[in-house]
């Protein structure tokens, strides 16, 4: 059995847009609904997997579904819990810094227990093991399961999938399009 997780294709939004961290929310919600860019990369190794998947998943967010259509496929099952882990923000109405800067301060500041207005890592590591359980139960024998996820929650699932006995292939990388590779023999 075989499960490969893969990370959805760039979204089309400019990160270096200088915003306050209290507007955040905004550009999440933009973030969620923007169409992503069409570039291929990894062209035909993601090919090649889509091509041979038993069972295509993919989250329910905007750009997961995108990215599946994208190889002209559809999934089997979207899921929120395959969602990527809910960025938390402040009210600060300090300073105005790049959005992706914004993202990895809080994201820091996430993997230390702040998750104002978002996803608790707590949470995250709770839906992450609902996601390796709805992943696992799919499985079938000598089959291959592809979810079309995120960077953040991939990597959460792949380390449940791990402790649970579950051979990793190599590193998973976290750039759009990167993928990892989980085996049980």
């Amino acid at each position: 059995m075989k499960i490969i997780l893969i990370r959805h294709a760039k979204v089309d939004v400019d990160i270096y847009t200088l915003t306050y961290a209290s507007e955040l929310n905004k550009w999440l919600d933009i973030y969620n609904n923007t169409k992503i860019k069409t570039e291929l990369v990894n062209e035909e190794e993601i090919r090649k997997i889509f091509e041979e998947t038993d069972k295509l998943f993919c989250s329910k967010l905007k750009r997961s579904i995108d990215s599946v259509a994208l190889y002209g496929k559809n999934p089997d099952l979207s899921d929120e819990v395959f969602n990527e882990a809910g960025l938390p923000f402040s009210n600060w109405k300090v300073i105005k810094l790049p959005l992706v800067l914004w993202s990895i301060i809080f994201r820091i500041m996430w993997r230390f227990g702040y998750s104002n207005n978002g996803e608790s890592l707590k949470e995250a590591k709770i839906r992450a093991k609902k996601g390796a359980d709805k992943l696992i139960a799919s499985c079938e024998k000598d089959a291959t399961l592809t979810i079309l996820g995120h960077g953040l929650m991939n990597r959460l699932i792949g380390k449940e999938l791990v402790k649970r006995g579950w051979k990793s292939q190599g590193k998973m990388g976290s750039d759009n399009w990167d993928y990892g590779v989980f085996e049980l023999d």
